[in-house]
């Protein structure tokens, strides 16, 4: 994807990717959060999909088409750290962004997210600005650095 207009100038990265639509899955096992959750970023232009334990987030990853997942650290049936460690072994172009958002935010639970592969850590509470900026800064630098074929107006696509 070209970064520069046609006369050669750089295109600041906002310019770029403000019109992208990402799939992003929120895994939160409080249903009136994911819901919230899934309001507030579909609400940013992004198809949404939630699912409310860590088994059914990773099927969802396994499946493909997900640009970026918003998890939760504490679900039933398996942690958000373990969904990261299932999907250590995914080739770059079909793992997707991974943004931890989660009431565990001790030093040693951050440090515990970065080891285990997460992308950016939020910890709850949270503002919905914060939330939908963060997601945005993600995506930003994923489709700068060329892991993310899209056009504007159009999803992701991870890998297409």
């Amino acid at each position: 994807m070209r970064t520069t207009t046609c006369d050669g100038h750089p295109r600041a990265a906002a310019d770029l990717w403000r019109n992208l639509v990402a799939r992003i899955l929120i895994a939160e096992d409080d249903p009136d959060l994911c819901l919230l959750l899934r309001l507030v970023v579909s609400r940013a232009g992004h198809e949404v999909v939630g699912v409310e334990d860590g088994v059914a987030a990773l099927q969802r990853i396994r499946g493909g088409d997900i640009d970026l997942v918003v998890l939760d650290n504490q679900m039933p049936r398996m942690t958000g750290l373990e969904v990261l460690g299932e999907c250590s072994d995914m080739d770059a172009e079909s793992k997707p962004i991974f943004l931890m958002l989660t009431a565990l935010a001790t030093r040693k639970d951050i440090r515990a997210a970065y080891v285990a592969g997460v992308d950016d850590f939020l910890a709850k509470p949270f503002s919905r600005e914060e939330l939908v900026d963060r997601i945005q800064q993600l995506l930003d630098e994923a489709a700068l650095e060329g892991s993310l074929a899209a056009s504007p107006g159009r999803p992701l696509g991870r890998g297409l």
